[in-house]
């Protein structure tokens, strides 16, 4: 099982892709157009020494205002793990989130742009959290979801040069108690650099394929869960390649892998080893 899931979330991408503003950690400071409402797939996974974790997710973005975007984000996810001598796999829906973003500053000049937004939202708790092995229920981070809202605020920054892009981010993140368990509160700073590879320059009415290599960089801080034994707070650092390609104007394919550059927790299921991210974007 551990081995198809991957398998299964690969096969369903390439599907899509076949029958059919981005970003891929740091937050874009661009809203997306009304005009234009935006649907995402994207796969994921992550490896942990003992501990592993995909997920297959639907985001759907909607632009309220030239200045304004909400999307709400449904994840199916599957989790694999040890347990002492326990091997224990989870399948099902996870936390789905509302969000919102207001860009705040937009200035933009021949072939450059500065943008300036605030984003928050709310993860929902409509993933499983009661899931128990021998009688005892399994740490809240094993459980498909959280149990709790979690809610997030932030603030970020893009800025466009012709070929190049940059991007920074901080946000929060602070969560409700629920059955006794509050997850520790968060802190997050992503700082990202774009290249277009191609077109080396665009031309009035060229087409809107595009090639940019992506390089991602991120620290996250997390506070101690309460009302679980253990210690899961420290600071992870996560350095992420990736690429993006636009096939046209309205039809967008982006991956990357991130390795963790520093992890300072002592996790219980081993320090992290790696994520990995695809997706396939369709501009209305």
């Amino acid at each position: 099982m551990k081995r198809f899931f991957p398998g299964l979330a690969a096969t369903l991408l390439l599907f899509l892709a076949g029958t059919a503003s981005a970003q891929l950690v740091a937050h874009n400071a661009g809203t997306t157009s009304p005009e234009t409402p935006v649907l995402r797939l994207q796969v994921r996974g992550s490896e942990w020494k003992y501990y592993s974790e995909y997920e297959a997710r639907a985001e759907f973005t909607y632009g309220i205002h030239p200045r304004l975007e909400a999307s709400l984000s449904v994840p199916i996810a599957y989790k694999d793990f040890e347990i002492g001598n326990d091997v224990v796999s989870l399948a099902g829906p996870g936390d789905a989130s509302v969000d919102m973003k207001l860009n705040v500053l937009k200035e933009d000049g021949v072939m450059t742009s500065t943008r300036v937004a605030v984003f928050g939202g709310v993860e929902l708790p409509t993933g499983r959290w009661k899931e128990t092995l021998n009688g005892e229920r399994l740490p809240r981070k094993l459980q498909l979801g959280s149990g709790t809202f979690d809610f997030s605020l932030g603030t970020a920054f893009t800025y466009i040069q012709d070929r190049h892009r940059v991007a920074i981010d901080v946000s929060g993140r602070y969560s409700s108690q629920k059955g006794g368990v509050r997850p520790g509160a968060q802190v997050q700073l992503n700082a990202a650099y774009w290249f277009r590879l191609f077109p080396a320059s665009f031309e009035p009415g060229q087409a809107g394929t595009e090639l940019r290599l992506v390089l991602d960089a991120s620290a996250v801080y997390r506070e101690r869960t309460r009302g679980e034994p253990g210690n899961d707070s420290g600071v992870r650092v996560w350095v992420s390649p990736g690429i993006q390609f636009y096939a046209t104007t309205a039809l967008l394919f982006e991956a990357n892998g991130s390795l963790p550059a520093y992890d300072g927790v002592d996790d219980q299921f081993g320090h992290a080893r790696v994520e990995w991210m695809a997706a396939v974007k369709f501009l209305f």
